[in-house]
This record gives C-alpha cells, structure tokens and sequence, in this order.
C-alpha cells in the first residue's frame, strides 16, 4: 500500500500542478522536473534495465545458447525493440500523428497560369516590388529623438519576450499585415506549440509501456525478497518508483491542455496506473510464490527478455523523442538559451545521477 501512495503521489503531483495553476508551485520547479525526468529515464534504462537483461540471461542456470553460443541476446532484443517503435512511429506518422519537418521551400505555392491574370496574384496579397509606393520622408524624421532610444530597447525586449504583442500589432496594420502574411509563407519556423499533440500523446504511451512492463516484475521481486534484502530493496524501489513516476508525470502534464481537457480523467488515469502495477506484481509475486522463481529458468528468461524489451523503449524515448527534441531541434535553441539551457542540462544530469545512484542497490 505504502508503494502506492508513493509513486501515485509522485506521477500525480506534476498533473496537479498543471491543472490547478493557482497552487503556489514555482513554474521554475516544473520545468526543472520535466528535465529531471529525462534523466532518471534514460538512467532507468542504461543502469537498471539493460543491465540487469544481461545478468538474467546470461546465467550459468541457463542453457548454453544463451551463455555461450549468442550471450548478445539482450543487445539484440533492445535493439528490436527500438526498431518496433520506429515502425509504429512511422505508421502513426502516415496516418497523420506524426510531426511534419518538411521544408519551407517545399510550402510554396505553384504560381499562377498566365490566363488567370495579375488580378487574382494579387488578390492573395502578393503584390510585386514596383507597385510598392514607399513614402518619402526626410532623414531627420525618421532619425530618434533623444531619449527615444530606450524606449526602443524596451520595446525590442517585449516584442522578444511577447510575441503575442508583436502578432498583435501587425494585425492592427493592414500594410503590414500583408507583408507579413506574404513573409510569412516563406519564413515559418515550427515551433513546439505547433507539435501534433496526438504525438506528444504516443510518446507518452511508450513511455508509460517501458515503465509498467519492468515495474510488475519489480514488484514480483519485492514479494519474494527475505530479511535484510527485503528492507534495502524496498527502500531502493521505493526511490527507483518515484523518481520514474516523477518523470512520467511530468510528460502527461505537457499534454494539458493541448490533448486532455482540464477535466478529462485520462491523465488521472494514467497516473493511477503506473502506481498500480509494483503493487499488481507484488500480488502476482504473493499468488505465484510457489510456482514463480526468479533464479529458475523461466524467471530469469522472463525478467531477461522483459527488461531488454523496456530497455529499448526508454532508450528511444529518452534519446530521440526527449533529448533529441529538447536540447537538439531548431527550436530548442529558441526555448532554451543561456543560463535557462545550462540549468536544464544540469537538472538531466542530476535526475540521471540520482536514478544511478539508486542502481547500486535496487
């Protein structure tokens, strides 16, 4: 019960802070965490997981195919593994879940017939360069006044801060506006808002499939552990199982409220299922206590192939969809610069630092 409360609590509380936005929870603090998550999932995997794949099957206990003839099955399972969420990635991209990088230049409108006419061209907007008539004005008039050029830095610095109020003001400007309206088919920069959330939402599925899979055997572990193994190893689960609900929580939070509504269960749900399965195979573990062996054959294979197979997830999870898109795309070194980036990377090495810690004993 108390592993539970723990690692309900711990998935939970970044979707609390995410549906109540009026709790005195610092924005700084959930930004930290999501990071922080990464690294205790891609610690999860290289130091928990993967790992503990090969001990399993490659135990002297088992038949020398798996001891000696290709001891690398773990290597290969993960890696199969990772080559099945590629293809499911694909096929959710085909049918309109995925996230387009096409380029801007392949955006481009084909150009008009010539039996349309000039008239519908610019109907649209785009009007050629000689029939802009571009007000002249002295030189001193559009040179500043003094005191002026503070003002202009500030303003330079809110319109950095607030896109919104620059969107705003072109809209305001009909002349502007079709400028930008023509600039703005040629210069379209995706940025993280524009992310299809039905993505954002199957990474958090693998994610959450990685988790729950090697969390039931977790639990299978702790019911059959004895003495002085039981206690250390319930206080290591106890850490390992909040540090990971911590990140998987954090991920279903950025999907409120672009995909759940503020009062959808499903996040709820989700929480309450990754609390629920180190419980689940702890019963599994009570019921199964004579049947189940995690040094027999069957055990160690079972463990073996479960934690490749999660390995593999989490690895591509925390790679590719986490690293990857956070500290690497574009638009990573638009969101997070300076001191905001170096404390993001920090708060991954913390989490992964943490999560290794936590390896040597669970």
């Amino acid at each position: 019960m108390g592993i539970y409360v723990d690692t309900c609590t711990a998935c939970s509380f970044p979707i609390i802070a995410r549906r109540f936005p009026k709790l005195p929870i610092p924005h700084r603090f959930l930004f930290l965490s999501r990071h922080f998550g990464t690294g205790v999932l891609i610690a999860t995997a290289f130091i928990h997981l993967l790992p503990t794949a090969f001990i399993s099957m490659t135990d002297p206990c088992l038949p020398d195919f798996w001891t000696q003839t290709y001891p690398q099955m773990p290597g290969l399972i993960a890696m199969l593994s990772v080559f099945m969420v590629v293809g499911i990635e694909m096929f959710f991209a085909s049918k309109g879940a995925g996230h387009s990088h096409a380029n801007d230049w392949e955006k481009v409108p084909q150009e008009q017939s010539s039996g349309e006419g000039r008239s519908s061209h610019y109907g649209n907007g785009h009007v050629p360069l000689e029939h802009l008539q571009v007000p002249t004005t002295p030189y001193t008039d559009a040179s500043p006044k003094p005191g002026d050029s503070a003002s202009s830095d500030s303003d330079l610095e809110l319109d950095d801060l607030d896109p919104a109020a620059d969107e705003s003001a072109t809209l305001s400007n009909p002349h502007r506006r079709k400028i930008s309206q023509h600039e703005s088919n040629f210069h379209h920069h995706p940025s993280k808002d524009d992310e299809n959330p039905q993505r954002l939402f199957l990474q958090c599925l693998l994610l959450e499939a990685g988790i729950l899979f090697h969390s039931i055997f977790i639990g299978m572990a702790v019911s059959v552990a004895q003495g002085t193994q039981f206690a250390v190893l319930l206080i290591a689960i106890c850490f390992h199982q909040t540090f990971e609900g911590f990140a998987l929580g954090s991920r279903i939070a950025a999907l409120i409220p672009t995909l759940f509504d503020a009062s959808s269960p499903k996040p709820w749900l989700m929480a309450l299922a990754y609390g629920a399965t180190t419980p689940i195979g702890q019963a599994m573990g009570i019921v199964l206590h004579s049947l189940y062996d995690p040094a027999s054959k069957v055990g160690l294979l079972m463990v073996g192939i479960t934690n490749a197979i999660s390995s593999g997830l989490l690895l591509f999870a925390g790679l590719v969809q986490l690293i990857a898109e956070d500290f690497l795309s574009e638009n990573s070194y638009e969101v997070l610069k300076g001191r905001r980036r170096i404390e993001a990377c920090l708060a991954v090495g913390l989490g992964g630092l943490l999560m290794a810690v936590v390896g040597a004993f669970a």
